[in-house]
């Protein structure tokens, strides 16, 4: 028989399908995570593959897939031993001596077992840091774990790249299509892989909805005093649970751990948020006099990644859906909706795909949290928002309840990352007093009030703008409190000895479409998120709370 007359080998149907099942798996994996890599500040190698990766909800599909990689990498090796098929992997003598062959083929094939043993220590690796990211969020630090995590991905990306040389190596075109030329063999260890497997997968499962925390929201009659001071008795007594979160800026390693505690009256609903903070932020893209006129000062806010001059804020959203990636809302990539513009900073927008609606509480420090308002800003994540006729900021599903009165508004005409002219000028240049010595450092905290009640203010002119060079003035204007579905949620908060505090308290069934009740009726689930400091790169939690109103 010649050569170009042999034909193409047969492999087990078994084989076949794990191969091609773990082939799948694994670029949804790499597209995902690569995708998840990509949106971190310091990516580069990720950021640079983002015209491939996929977009949207990658989150969630990236956990899915990890759980087919591992169901079908349980599956395979519960095969290899069932049918006794631990020669095809096995790193022994023989195969060692045969790297040094004089026949090219024998060398081709001993370095092919080898990088199976690669390539299982590579899976391996993975699905421990994995396992840590998912399971254990805070058992190592999230930066360092993540990293190994990613650096595996690339090398798996070397593995198959090499794993495709060494076939072709070994006997051309025809070595490759074996994967695709099945034959019926091993029926027995197959059906016992396919067993294990279904029976891991249920453990799996098991374990994977274990790990949502759960709040029991016991009833009072003792009910706190909304004032930002934690000392309140029915504190003391409230379940607490703490929520580690990861993947922010300007905190140490990304990381911060919020404390959570909840109470209820049978009208309203009490909260209770603890978290660390070495800094009060309070400077928001504050206003310098220059020669030339007013100017911002700020370094990313054109493209909604501002991660210096800005207030500290804090996020927390209900819905009734325990989907990872905060109800599923949050979509990734530089343009994950195809009909609509894309977000200003190429990271993702949110927004629900399901026409459902995810209640959201921003609380900003310096707009909504100044004295004169004391408020969550009342927002929603819900389905995709027709675009502006102006052009502008697009941002998904992600807005604001409606509101009747009130609120706050940037002090400039029309913004510019250049010269800015002031919506309106103190009417007692003595008002600027109220900031206190402002040290222009992003990283040292402030004493001072960084905005101005609009009452305090006149219309800009410039006969009235005698201020000199290197006078610094807020560009928050605050009107008063939101009136309307936007103002349910009244706040205080302080910053004291290295720590925010939040008390909140809102009513446990507002009636508003726009917002999510915490009732027996339905489950609740919460997430929360903080910003140092930051304007969108806040730390996150994959798995919510279970919100569980007591009698």
């Amino acid at each position: 028989m010649t050569k170009q007359n042999i034909p193409i080998q047969k492999t087990d149907i078994t084989t076949v399908s794990l191969h091609w099942g773990l082939v799948i798996s694994l670029v949804f994996s790499l597209l995902t995570g690569l995708r998840i890599s990509a949106d971190a500040q310091d990516s580069f190698r990720a950021s640079a593959l983002s015209g491939i990766l996929l977009q949207g909800d990658v989150m969630h599909w990236h956990i899915w897939a990890a759980y087919a990689l591992v169901l079908i990498s349980v599956a395979y090796i519960a095969f290899i031993i069932r049918a006794k098929l631990k020669s095809r992997i096995t790193i022994d003598s023989v195969r060692l001596k045969g790297l040094v062959s004089t026949d090219p083929v024998v060398r081709w094939k001993s370095f092919n077992i080898l990088l199976y043993g690669f390539a299982f220590a590579l899976l391996a690796v993975s699905a421990i840091t994995g396992t840590v990211l998912y399971v254990f969020p805070g058992l190592l630090p999230h930066y360092f774990v993540s990293l190994v995590h990613a650096s595996v991905a690339w090398l798996i990306i070397l593995y198959i790249a090499l794993h495709v040389l060494s076939q072709l190596a070994q006997g051309g075109l025809k070595q490759l299509l074996k994967i695709l030329n099945p034959k019926i063999a091993y029926g027995a260890a197959a059906t016992v892989a396919l067993l294990i497997s279904v029976i891991v997968g249920i453990g799996v499962y098991t374990v994977d909805k274990s790990l949502i925390q759960e709040l029991v929201v016991v009833k009072t009659d003792d009910i706190p005093v909304i004032d930002g001071n934690p000392d309140d008795a029915v504190w003391q007594q409230a379940q607490r649970v703490k929520i580690h979160t990861s993947r922010g800026i300007n905190q140490p390693s990304g990381e911060v751990a919020v404390s959570l505690r909840m109470v209820h009256d049978n009208i309203n609903l009490y909260a209770l948020f603890e978290w660390p903070d070495a800094t009060r932020s309070q400077k928001h893209l504050p206003l310098q006099k220059t020669e030339n006129g007013w100017r911002v000062i700020q370094t990313e806010y054109g493209i909604q990644d501002e991660d210096n001059y800005y207030e500290d804020k804090f996020g927390v959203m209900l819905a009734h859906s325990p989907a990872i990636g905060g109800a599923g809302t949050s979509h990734l990539g530089p343009k994950p909706l195809d009909n609509k513009p894309a977000p200003s900073g190429g990271r993702g927008l949110h927004y629900t795909t399901d026409g459902s609606v995810v209640d959201v509480w921003h609380w900003k420090s310096v707009r909504s949290g100044s004295t004169d308002m004391n408020q969550i800003d009342d927002n929603y994540f819900g389905p995709p928002l027709k675009p502006k006729a102006k052009g502008g900021r697009y941002t998904g599903g992600y807005t604001k309840d409606p509101k009747t009165a009130g609120g706050f508004k940037m002090n400039w005409e029309k913004y510019s990352d250049d010269i800015i002219t002031p919506l309106r000028l103190p009417k007692d240049p003595n008002v600027l007093n109220r900031l206190g010595d402002v040290n222009l450092n992003p990283n040292v905290g402030d004493a001072g009030e960084i905005w101005l009640p609009m009452d305090d203010t006149v219309p800009y002119s410039k006969e009235l703008d005698t201020y000199p060079v290197g006078t610094i003035m807020p560009s928050v204007l605050v009107s008063g409190p939101f009136e309307g579905d936007r103002g349910d949620v009244r706040t205080v908060a302080r910053w004291k000895d290295g720590w925010w505090r939040l008390e909140v308290t809102r009513k446990l069934d507002t009636g508003s479409k726009f917002d999510t009740p915490v009732t027996e009726k339905h489950p609740t689930y919460l997430w929360v998120v903080v910003f140092d400091h930051a304007q969108t790169r806040h730390s996150m939690h994959l798995h919510p709370v279970r919100l569980i109103k007591g009698n």
